[in-house]
């Protein structure tokens, strides 16, 4: 391959490139590379002039094409080649008459697990040995969601029950509704007694007739030191219980019994020799003992109440599940193929570092076939990752507890088959066993399952409607070409048979060429197959568009969104013509398939702001070359009238005080949420991809600051009621906001959209009364509890006309000097009363503790800080502004490390004398 004589950059550049490449860096690249750099318009001009498109620019437009494209029919085996083409007598689709065609079904995707459509506890189900995994997992699972962790139904809060202890079915539902956890242990009954078919008829309704969302915590029989009946319960239970009643799975060896023999071992005990790895790796156990398992079922939980994903949704700041973000732009994920995960130990702290996602080739896997082992390294996998991940985006734990996991690097899970470029048997019974280990993927909480769109059709509706229902799995449809160049005609086809009929979430096309000549046609048969899916109303997903081998190394280029990419750490490659993930984005960044843009926050007073560095490390850590500073200007005008405003390298910004109104008049639209609020806090850069024309787009992100904390910890809006928006209309509590500024205006905004009823309250009662205004509830002239004698109302007041005790949320927007604290009485009554103790938001991150914190906090009331809303928001921004994921960890860790108060100096320590 001469990849010089195609206009692109050769292989040397590549290295030189990548090993200068850091963010925020300038090239010094010479004439020659500049001009071979760059890339003419004709390449693509040919492509759609060969396919009848002329004067397209194939980037999706819908302007009357008169191209009939192929759509490739599913197969039950691929041909010989492996291309899954078309028939000779294929249907030809006209894209100008398809929207008369059959319309793809309405989207199906629903969760009935998702957090707010679902309250009800979790079933942990399975046999324990010594270790007694299945109570020990229950407890800690309850004490992250904000309860007890108690036994029984003991201690405050829900907590953890046990099956068979439980009496009559009023018992039975009195104890299910105090609980968040129910543990359905068979090790606890006797084998093929009646107690043990009364657990399998509890565990079928739970299943079935509750419909409780279950995982099956599998202990190793010999790894968990299981007894015989318990090893002969799951041996009889396993296919016909335990995974058919349950939803998710997670596999556990000796973590459990290594940790209760750690603790009850004398001081000085000498540790058990450990064994040697046999070559599958099946008696491999993961490194982080029982902290990994515990971590990995919060996780399996966190994903399992996801929203679900919806094919061809559009991103909106506060998305947890969106497939336009996590298989974003300039994100890539890296293709692993060690037969163990264990091999991967060695490079894991340096790949993690250039990815957003690991691919778990579950076909290369020695052990394939053993279906607790294929899990079991799948787990070990990402708990592998965890020290090490940069990248990973937020993932909340619903509950009370207010977890945010912010290191589960998310998983694309691959059976590549052996006519897919792969090497799983693909006659009848392989593709079966093939389906069945995509189902354990499923089980396993995979953030991404890519499924080959060439089978069976019945199989993968199965496949597919499950997912829908059950998980929040996003579903990748692929198609490899191996060994023949496929038509232009033919490639658009694979890319619709990919979309399986508009259930998939993204769609991979890998093609053949004969030479680097077409190293395009990938993408732009994409580009056709989404202008296709747009004219005709269908969902418009990410492609990923590549080329097989040597030749195609400029079709990784090419493609900005989740490309599979190799790494310099590794001593091998996954696939022929793989690149880096810093080879990719330093090409780009000469080619100016990516440009270095300018962001900033505007202000004035503002050199306090952590912005720049929260924003600064976001860039520095997805390795975009973008620069971010700040804007101290007194007036709007100012900036308007600047070069940085008027540049073509102007990305977007930040908006502080005092300019969140000043600034809008100089924006083309505004989001709803402004237009509500009536300030901004977002510029967002918009550009057309054909003029360059920019719009700028006003938004508001403080809101979503205040939401997702809130959210969190007070679980997502209830269903629409036909209640008005007066107090106790919504039925699930009161906000009582402080202030009114317009920070105000955004947690009215936040709490409407929470569901909660409003009351405010200000030192001027006329701010008060323009919030209950505009957002509906009432204002308040007094923070007593009795009723006020000059006739205005009290907080007393609208508690009593809610019929609610204490309010459920306390948002607190008043300046940090004010020294706000909650009225005595009704720290009193929180206290006193049986009602849930208020969640207190203050929106000051600076001080970290102010007396309304220092005075919740230590009456133990769950608290939000001003520092969680600010990179709340920020990730909002970073993710309008980039179009990929952004690294919540990064950006929280540098709010706090600019928030938290310095360490007290260490005390030295004196003798008495």
């Amino acid at each position: 391959m001469n990849l010089l004589s195609r206009g692109a950059l050769s292989l040397a550049l590549l290295t030189a490139a990548a090993s200068s490449f850091s963010v925020g860096s300038t090239f010094g690249v010479s004439a020659t590379a500049t001009a071979t750099a760059a890339r003419g318009a004709d390449h693509r001009e040919k492509t759609c002039r060969s396919a009848g498109v002329v004067g397209e620019r194939c980037r999706g437009s819908t302007t009357n094409t008169a191209l009939h494209v192929a759509s490739a029919p599913r197969e039950s085996k691929s041909t010989s080649e492996g291309e899954g083409g078309l028939d000779d007598d294929a249907s030809t689709i006209d894209a100008s008459s398809s929207a008369s065609s059959s319309a793809e079904p309405e989207p199906r995707n629903r969760n009935i697990f998702q957090s707010g459509a679902y309250d009800r506890p979790i079933v942990l189900m399975g046999c324990s040995g010594p270790g007694d995994e299945l109570m020990r997992l229950a407890r800690s699972l309850s004490e992250k969601l904000g309860g007890s962790g108690g036994v029984g139904g003991s201690g405050p809060g829900r907590g953890v029950v046990e099956a068979w202890s439980l009496g009559g079915s009023a018992e039975t539902t009195r104890m299910m509704d105090r609980s968040d956890v129910v543990v359905v242990d068979f090790s606890r009954v006797g084998a093929a007694d009646e107690e043990q078919h009364q657990l399998v008829e509890f565990a079928r309704s739970l299943h079935e007739d509750e419909g409780l969302l279950g995982v099956y915590v599998n202990v190793h029989p010999d790894h968990g030191r299981l007894s015989e009946d318990a090893v002969a319960a799951k041996g009889a239970l396993e296919s016909e219980v335990f995974v058919p009643y349950t939803n998710y799975e997670i596999c556990i060896k000796n973590e459990g019994v290594r940790s209760v023999d750690n603790a009850e071992a004398a001081d000085g005990e000498e540790e058990e020799e450990e064994e040697a790895i046999l070559e599958d790796g099946s008696n491999f156990v993961s490194p982080d003992g029982w902290d990994g398992a515990e971590w990995e079922l919060s996780r399996l939980v966190a994903r399992a109440t996801l929203p679900p994903t919806v094919p061809g949704a559009t991103y909106e700041p506060g998305d947890l599940n969106c497939a336009d973000i996590n298989m974003g732009k300039h994100t890539f994920f890296l293709s692993l193929s060690f037969p163990h995960v264990l091999e991967a130990s060695p490079y894991l702290e340096a790949m993690c570092l250039d990815v957003d996602a690991m691919e778990y080739r579950a076909d290369l896997i020695a052990a394939r076939d053993d279906r607790f082992e294929l899990s079991y390294q799948l787990q070990t996998l990402r708990r592998m990752c965890r020290p090490h991940t940069v990248r990973s985006p937020r993932l909340p734990l619903a509950g009370r507890g207010g977890i945010v996991l912010e290191d589960s690097i998310p998983i694309v899970y691959t059976v590549r088959t052996a006519h897919q470029a792969g090497t799983y048997p693909d006659d009848e019974e392989g593709i079966r066993r093939m389906f069945d280990m995509l189902r354990v993927g499923l089980r396993s909480g995979v953030e991404v399952c890519d499924v080959e769109s060439a089978w069976d059709p019945t199989k993968t509706d199965s496949l597919l409607s499950l997912a829908e229902e059950r998980y929040a799995t996003q579903i990748l449809g692929s198609h490899h070409v191996v060994g023949r160049e496929s038509s232009m005609e033919e490639a658009v086809g694979f890319y619709r048979q990919c979309h399986l009929d508009g259930r998939a979430h993204g769609a991979k096309v890998v093609l053949s060429v004969d030479d680097d000549s077409k190293d395009a046609m990938a993408l732009d048969a994409g580009l056709l197959a989404q202008s296709l899916c747009r004219t005709s109303g269908r969902p418009v997903v990410p492609n990923v568009a590549l080329l097989l081998g040597e030749a195609g190394q400029y079709s990784r280029i090419l493609n900005t969104r989740f490309t599979p990419v190799t790494h310099e750490s590794l001593p091998f490659v996954a696939a022929p013509g793989q690149l880096t993930a810093n080879e990719i984005m330093a090409t780009r960044l000469v080619m100016g398939r990516i440009k270095p843009l300018k962001f900033g926050i505007l202000g004035h007073n503002i050199a306090y702001s952590v912005s720049p560095a929260m924003h600064g490390a976001a860039f520095s850590a997805t390795k975009l070359p973008h620069s971010y500073d700040l804007l101290d200007m007194e007036d709007v005008a100012e900036l308007v009238g600047s070069d940085f405003w008027n540049g073509d390298d102007f990305g977007g910004l930040s908006v502080t005080i005092p300019h969140k109104q000043n600034i809008m008049p100089f924006m083309d639209e505004l989001s709803d949420s402004v237009a509500d609020i009536g300030a901004m806090n977002t510029v967002i850069v918009v550009r057309d991809d054909d003029s360059g024309e920019r719009r700028l787009r006003g938004d508001n992100t403080d809101w979503r600051g205040i939401h997702g904390p809130l959210e969190r910890r007070l679980g997502p809006k209830p269903k629409p009621s036909s209640s008005s928006d007066s107090v106790g209309g919504e039925g699930r509590g009161i906000a009582l906001i402080l202030g009114g500024g317009g920070t105000a205006r955004a947690a009215a905004y936040a709490a409407r959209e929470l569901g909660l009823d409003r009351v405010y309250w200000n030192r001027t009662p006329t701010r008060a009364r323009e919030l209950a205004e505009s957002f509906g509830g009432v204002a308040i002239t007094s923070l007593d509890e009795s009723p006020s004698e000059g006739g205005g109302s009290t907080l007393g007041d609208a508690l009593f006309l809610a019929d609610v005790d204490v309010p459920a949320a306390i948002i607190s927007t008043l300046p940090a000097a004010a020294g706000f604290e909650i009225p005595r009485w009704l720290m009193d009554r929180s206290k006193t009363t049986g009602a849930q103790r208020p969640v207190v938001f203050d929106v000051n991150y600076k001080p970290y503790d102010t007396p309304l914190l220092l005075q919740a906090e230590g009456a133990g009331f769950d608290v939000v800080r001003g520092s969680e809303m600010l990179w709340e928001q920020g990730v909002g921004q970073f993710e309008l502004w980039t179009g990929r994921t952004a690294p919540y960890g990064v950006m929280r860790g540098v709010v706090l490390e600019n928030c938290l108060p310095p360490l007290p100096p260490p005390q030295t320590e004196t003798t008495e004398k």
